[in-house]
């Protein structure tokens, strides 16, 4: 139990305080307690780009630090599914003392009816459009129940203020140079926020906002950096050379589609940009169950070709990360243990693991409630569930049980201490990185033992 301890202290009534909350459920473990995968929240630094210089902000993320409950004047919390009943949990905590709240981020895009119960205001879709708006009216008491923020143009985007992030964040900066996606497979929400579109921000913007970063490492938070088409590759082209022209000596990684392998150039300039590594979702090696996600694009390039794609990208000194999911509809019992041997035979230097999940506003989510298969719907308490590493729902091959049982017997296939050496090794061997190397086995390591912590946590409170 979470105590709400500190009192309102007096404050000059010339400025206020915005409080810009990223919560996590600390009670459990995640992926993001792997240190590596702990990136800085990208929306918050933009809608503090755009407040005003008469308000404090402070950015604050439960996954660095504990939240302390500090004074504030208005608090704004963003959250996904898994995450959101801790952020009612903050708003509530907060409206108990007269401190007026506002949410965003994509679980109150989905449910803003649900949302709305626990906070004074819910922001749908892209809250830069509205936040203006949203401020003026607070600072009129005039706050509005619901904001629905329209999908904005990328030229001249504020800059975001990531001088408020936390030093703790290993990887200090998220870049954007597009948002959407325009693929819409079945599990994903992006093409529902985004509505299935790709906005892209002028190539001399970013550099622009590239240039004035004052660290090395970025992590671009696109949702496929690259896109499809020869449009997409010249323009990733042009961006990756602008790296170069300027003499900008970034390291950088970024979730790129698996066209990001087919165009040698891209590759090239990628590298000579300073790229360390990729996050592709290959999503799975059984072309049934690629069907049932409607993941289209990777049907068409063909799961077979897998490894040739790594190997082209380890060509070029490139690492690949890769993002499974399992539990589609497609999956068989004998899942788990082909996908461990082709992580080891594709000499992949990293890979994730996560269970299908039927997030509200997919598809997926819609199809599971109507086929009666979902197993946690106790809302909104049980969304906490909704995390991509429990089953909540009855799997069409498997039972439950298995379903977990299986993922974590891939991780302790391809993680232990020898194989995660080993593999670190090849990464060495294929990519001629050092930086990579040490990644990839501190990556792998700390999934590995996650997935075993989270594993016996899981079964001792299950018996």
């Amino acid at each position: 139990m979470r105590h709400f301890l500190p009192l309102v202290k007096e404050k000059d009534n010339m400025s206020k305080k915005l409080l810009l909350v990223n919560p996590s459920d600390q009670a459990k473990l995640n992926a993001i307690d792997v240190r590596i995968f702990l990136l800085p929240p990208p929306s918050l630094a933009y809608l503090a780009a755009m407040t005003p210089p008469k308000w404090d902000i402070v950015i604050a993320d439960e996954n660095v630090d504990p939240l302390t409950f500090e004074d504030a004047d208005l608090v704004g919390i963003t959250a996904m599914t898994w995450n959101a009943p801790r952020a009612y949990e903050i708003s509530e905590l907060y409206r108990q003392r007269g401190v007026k709240t506002v949410m965003g981020g994509i679980h109150a895009s989905m449910l803003p009816d649900e949302a709305i119960r626990f906070v004074d205001s819910v922001v749908i879709g892209e809250a830069e459009s509205v936040w203006e708006r949203v401020l003026h009216d607070f600072e009129k008491n005039g706050l509005k129940s619901i904001y629905k923020g329209e999908r904005i143009s990328l030229e001249n985007l504020a800059r975001p203020r990531n001088d408020l992030y936390s030093d703790k964040y290993r990887i200090k900066a998220s870049v954007q140079t597009a948002r959407g996606c325009p693929i819409d497979c079945e599990f994903c929400s992006v093409a529902t926020f985004h509505g299935r579109t790709y906005r892209q921000r002028p190539v001399e913007d970013v550099l622009d906002e590239l240039e004035a970063l004052d660290c090395r490492e970025l992590f671009f938070s696109d949702d496929n950096i690259l896109n499809y088409g020869k449009e997409a590759e010249r323009r990733a082209i042009r961006l990756f050379q602008g790296l170069v022209d300027r003499g900008l000596k970034k390291r950088w990684i970024s979730q790129v589609g698996i066209d990001f392998a087919i165009n040698p150039e891209v590759l090239s300039w990628a590298k000579r940009s300073g790229c360390l590594a990729v996050h592709i979702g290959f999503e799975s090696i059984d072309e049934d169950a690629l069907q049932a996600m409607h993941k289209v694009r990777n049907l068409k390039v063909g799961a077979g070709k897998y490894t040739e794609l790594i190997k082209r990208i380890h060509e070029h000194g490139i690492g690949v990360h890769g993002a499974f999911v399992l539990g589609s509809d497609g999956d068989r019992k004998d899942i788990f243990e082909r996908t461990i041997d082709f992580i080891l035979d594709s000499k992949i230097d990293t890979a994730s693991f996560t269970i299908l999940t039927p997030l509200p506003g997919t598809r997926l989510y819609s199809r599971l409630m109507a086929e009666e298969r979902l197993l946690r719907t106790n809302y909104p308490e049980d969304w906490r569930h909704y995390d991509f590493e429990e089953a909540v729902f009855r799997p069409r091959h498997m039972t439950p049980d298995e379903l977990e049982d299986g993922v974590y017997r891939i991780y302790q296939g391809i993680d232990s201490r020898a194989v995660s050496l080993k593999r670190a090794f090849n990464s060495f061997l294929q990519t001629r990185s050092l930086p990579l190397t040490v990644v990839a086995y501190s990556l792998n390591r700390g999934l590995g033992s996650l997935a075993t912590k989270k594993y016996q946590y899981v079964k001792c409170v299950a018996s």
